[in-house]
């Protein structure tokens, strides 16, 4: 029953971009209306928030601050959160590229056509909204409100930037958005409970200066 669920939920889910994707023309017309230089420029700084080497330097602050409040009051709980970001923002990463480089989407700019594919492009899904909600989607389901508030917020105007910019249809967020979301979610609560499987996640001692990641087998 359970697989059944999850097999219709993503049925859905698909069929949900598929009908996104056909109102992308016409979300891309609105949204190109000509806005204030204000807009264009938070929307470009809004979105080096799902911009990779900036959100992981983020995450890698967020593990030096973890490890810090670690060593001051003994709680793991902020330096195993920033951790699992990390891992959840490279996992999304590595997906979305992925799936973006097979599917071969056009960009916007280069083409008035949704529905246009063509290698070397790689459009769907919007990997800076993946990266975003993946981080979100760890920091909602460790901590209490007003967290996931803010961490979707963030999440979201990311995506919307993306849209600002003209970089992506709208179903490439939404796609996105689903995939960061998903492996987060995953990721967050595989790690809560014990497992016998081969893990993989980055590590951090400033203590040390050693930085990296682990492979690591629990029986």
């Amino acid at each position: 029953k359970m697989g059944a669920g999850i097999g219709a939920g993503i049925v859905a889910i698909g069929a949900g971009i598929g009908g996104l994707s056909l109102a992308d023309r016409a979300i891309r017309k609105e949204v190109r209306h000509p806005r204030e230089d204000t807009l264009r420029d938070t929307a470009d700084a809004v979105s080096l928030l799902g911009f990779a080497p900036v959100l992981f330097g983020l995450n890698v602050g967020a593990v030096v601050v973890g490890e810090g409040i670690r060593e001051y009051s003994g709680n793991p709980k902020h330096l195993d959160t920033a951790l699992l970001a990390a891992e959840s923002q490279l996992l999304a990463l590595a997906f979305s590229e992925a799936i973006a480089f097979s599917i071969s989407r056009s960009r916007p700019p280069g083409s008035s056509n949704p529905f246009r594919f063509e290698f070397g492009n790689a459009s769907f899904p919007s990997s800076h909204a993946s990266q975003a909600f993946a981080v979100a989607a760890v920091f909602a389901d460790r901590y209490e409100a007003p967290v996931p508030v803010i961490a979707y917020g963030l999440a979201g105007l990311v995506g919307v930037s993306r849209l600002i910019q003209d970089k992506h249809w709208a179903s490439d967020v939404a796609a996105g958005a689903v995939l960061g979301w998903a492996v987060g979610t995953a990721l967050s609560s595989r790690h809560s409970k014990p497992h016998g499987y081969l893990d993989f996640f980055p590590f951090a001692d400033p203590a040390t200066q050693r930085y990296g990641f682990l492979l690591r087998k629990e029986f």
